[in-house]
């Protein structure tokens, strides 16, 4: 009989190299051989929603954390079974659920900190704030990014203080700080290509890569949108990937290439609706709304109201203000774009 064991470290390396897709199904094999050992199933199911929320599948991935965290429970590890909490706010985060998300973070926060646990309470910092990014309180979000790097300096975490590094790009950007957006991402995508984390390349390129389109260099942002994909079709991360394209479909919109944007849009789309990412939805409508408007102004005026009604129901602050702009803009004439 394979030993189990044996096939959790194969899966654990192929993890931690960023090939999630070859890692799960090696952790599904483990699993199935655990049998009556709830420690390796444990760490079969929490890894699991690790592989699976690094890939896009954030139903599954939930799934398996609330499944992991059940068996802690049972094995009296809170520690642990918080861990798989936070993995279910990462889940849930990733979905435009954030209401819930911060509140698990939160109690994640107070029981790392209760532990003394750094590194955890780091990580739950980290977390935090990118749910109040998506929330759009980008104060909240910009400070805990750099509390959450401060205490990966002091715990050496390198890997910790360049997703620091790629959320304070993000924040930034959102905030209209496009330099400093530019030089937060460039610098994590040094540490990344220092640790060979290829998600983390991928992440790091697609921000520049949005930081220069901000800008107006969308050539150059182009050629940052093509390594972003590059890198994230080896992991198969099909979200990031999605708001690759939405974002690569923008810099082809501002150089008149509208063909070639809305196929990018169309393409996000659909992956935003596989993996039901609620926020990458609204971006997309109001991008095909606004290309729609040079031939139905009427049509464009639908599908920016729908997409300003869908974001102020979701609570998303950030594409609420981007939606209304644009709308603003439709009804007096003009379309501002690449405001997001």
């Amino acid at each position: 009989m394979p030993n189990p064991y044996s096939i959790f470290e194969k899966a654990e390396s192929k993890r931690n190299a960023s090939k999630f897709l070859d890692a799960i199904p090696l952790y599904m094999e483990a699993k199935r051989l655990s049998g009556s050992d709830a420690e390796l199933k444990a760490a079969c199911y929490l890894s699991l929603g690790d592989a699976y929320r690094l890939v896009g599948e954030f139903t599954k991935s939930g799934r398996c954390y609330i499944e992991g965290h059940r068996i802690v429970l049972g094995l009296n590890d809170e520690s642990r079974a918080v861990d798989a909490l936070v993995g279910l706010g990462l889940s849930l985060r990733a979905t435009g659920d954030f209401r819930e998300a911060i509140e698990i973070f939160g109690r994640a926060l107070k029981f790392y900190k209760r532990l003394d646990d750094r590194a955890g309470e780091a990580f739950a910092l980290w977390a935090r704030a990118g749910a109040f990014r998506i929330k759009g309180d980008l104060k909240k979000a910009l400070m805990g990014f750099k509390e959450a790097r401060a205490l990966f300096v002091r715990l050496k975490d390198r890997s910790g203080v360049g997703y620091c590094l790629t959320g304070l790009g993000g924040a930034s950007r959102v905030d209209g700080r496009h330099k400093e957006s530019h030089k937060y991402y460039t610098e994590a995508n040094r540490v990344f290509r220092g640790l060979k984390d290829t998600f983390g390349i991928a992440y790091s390129y697609c921000g520049i890569a949005n930081s220069l389109r901000m800008q107006g260099e969308f050539k150059g942002s182009l050629k940052s949108f093509e390594k972003a994909r590059t890198n994230y079709k080896k992991i198969g991360d099909k979200v990031s990937y999605a708001y690759t394209l939405w974002g690569e479909g923008t810099a082809f919109q501002m150089l008149g290439m509208d063909e070639r944007a809305r196929a990018d849009f169309e393409t996000a789309q659909k992956l935003f609706k596989e993996t039901k990412d609620k926020r990458g939805l609204v971006y997309c409508r109001i991008s095909l709304s606004e290309l729609a408007y040079v031939n139905s102004r009427a049509r464009a005026i639908k599908g920016a109201e729908a997409a300003l009604e869908r974001a102020k129901e979701l609570s998303l602050g950030v594409e609420t203000r981007y939606a209304r702009e644009v709308l603003r803009a439709m009804k007096k004439g003009t379309v501002p774009l690449n405001l997001a």
